[in-house]
């Protein structure tokens, strides 16, 4: 949230995720620290108190105080995680409509190495056309990490406005030729 993350980063912490086809498997998520400090002084006979923990330096230690500031003022767990549950049912609609937008709305065209978006892919609702153009300039670009979200809105802002005509973002060339927009490798 701090770095002004979307519904896609605020629903990402799951005991079980895919991420380009790997299986990220968070097997201890569910166990309070109390419950984990247990377990690693009777089985290993140790625990391990990482100093880094408490240096305020770090955000995460700086959102973890502010939890329990929020805690002490009566945020209960269990709302907390129905929040996220609900979220997360809104994320993978999200995901769905995403997906037909991919495949009805744009062409791959391997034999010239472009993807082409008809008019139609931008008239979707906001976090489905964004969810898109940033998958799209991932596997053309053939990046790992997505586009930066500010790159991303400034070029759909350009597309809106009819006002693109060449950019480049994520080792992608994006430019608008009549009615569609043109995603080609960046060489």
């Amino acid at each position: 949230m701090i770095r002004g993350s979307g519904l896609k980063g605020l629903t990402s912490l799951e005991k079980k995720t895919t991420i380009d086809g790997i299986n990220l498997i968070r097997p201890l998520i569910d166990f309070e620290k109390k419950n984990l400090e247990f377990i690693s002084n009777h089985i290993f006979n140790f625990f391990i108190k990482d100093p880094s923990n408490e240096n305020i330096d770090f955000k995460r230690i700086k959102i973890r105080k502010i939890i329990n500031k929020f805690k002490a003022s009566g945020l209960e767990k269990d709302k907390l995680f129905l929040t996220i549950k609900n979220l997360k049912i809104s994320n993978r609609t999200i995901k769905f409509y995403t997906e037909q937008n991919k495949i009805e709305n744009s062409f791959l065209d391997k034999k010239n190495k472009k993807l082409i978006l008809n008019k139609s892919f931008f008239k979707q609702p906001y976090e489905v056309v964004f969810r898109s153009f940033s998958d799209s300039l991932k596997i053309i670009g053939g990046k790992y990490f997505y586009p930066r979200g500010k790159k991303i809105d400034f070029i759909l802002q350009l597309i809106e406005k009819d006002a693109l005509k060449k950019e480049t973002l994520a080792g992608c060339i994006v430019k608008k030729v009549n009615q569609t927009v043109i995603i080609t490798k960046e060489y």
